[in-house]
């Protein structure tokens, strides 16, 4: 029900580029590029302009239109499920916002048992920095997001109490705890776990970064320790799940977090989405 231009037009911001929103949907390029043109005539104003350093960007007022039409978005997904859900069934979409290091260890299993039961329901992982995933949430991007603490002003249910680890290479010669604030070796940290160290450290516990090399995804960060470049410093949950195998050392200062998800109101998700919330809960 909601108007196809529109929906185009919050693919094309979502992929930053024509070409890339056309091939998620499976649709030409210039039907994408038609749409918005259309998009902008019948509305008299100019949405999004091409930057040479920074390819598309929204203007002001494109700004405003994406978000009332991701508003748009969320109501046509609600109305399809209210009416599934009068026929005893239940459809429409899950929208999941997920710090990528997440996906493998908190996702699959729910997913699989979800898919299961509810073939007819359409899956979205939409991956993301902890900032992303605010956004997502706030601008009516997602459902629902699994992240980790501290969730801000949403509101949350903890999944996995959690610690920052650290795991050394094979065949290491200095294993045991490691201090952030004299660091044996090279630091190889995946950027959510980073953003969560920096969460919650203070400045009286001198960490020193200087000695760090920042990847996307923990498994990265597993395959380079392996490998021998530095010391592995991931989630304890995601060791357990990805690598059970290495042993896994304090880190200091000792930083405990929660790995969770949350909504804007977990109370007032749709059908769909408070079933996957309560697979993954029972979990």
């Amino acid at each position: 029900m909601l108007n196809r231009n529109l929906e185009l037009f919050i693919k094309v911001v979502e992929y930053g580029s024509i070409t890339k929103a056309a091939k998620a949907l499976y649709v030409t390029q210039p039907a994408v590029s038609n749409a918005l043109a259309r998009l902008e005539e019948e509305l008299g104003i100019k949405l999004l302009i091409r930057d040479k350093r920074n390819g598309l960007v929204l203007t002001e007022i494109g700004k405003e239109i994406l978000a009332y039409a991701k508003q748009m978005e969320d109501l046509d997904n609600r109305i399809r499920q209210a009416a599934c859900k009068e026929k005893k069934l239940l459809g429409g979409r899950v929208r999941i916002a997920v710090l990528t290091s997440l996906v493998s260890a908190i996702l699959s299993r729910p997913l699989k048992i979800f898919r299961r039961l509810y073939p007819a329901v359409d899956i979205e992982i939409k991956e993301g920095t902890p900032k992303d995933i605010f956004a997502m949430v706030e601008e009516h991007g997602a459902d629902f997001a699994v992240s980790c603490s501290p969730f801000g002003k949403f509101s949350a249910v903890s999944l996995v109490h959690d610690r920052i680890m650290a795991v050394f290479p094979p065949g290491s010669q200095e294993k045991g705890k490691v201090s952030l604030a004299g660091p044996p070796d090279t630091l190889i940290i995946n950027r959510p776990a980073y953003e969560t160290i920096l969460d919650y450290i203070t400045p009286e516990d001198s960490v020193k970064f200087d000695r760090v090399i920042l990847v996307q995804n923990a498994e990265t960060a597993i395959r380079m320790t392996a490998d021998g470049i530095g010391v592995g410093i991931v989630s304890e949950y995601t060791l357990d799940t990805l690598a059970p195998e290495y042993p896994k050392y304090p880190v200091i200062p000792e930083i405990e977090f929660d790995i969770g998800l949350f909504a804007a109101d977990l109370d007032e998700l749709t059908p769909a989405a408070a079933e996957f919330v309560r697979i993954m809960r029972k979990l």
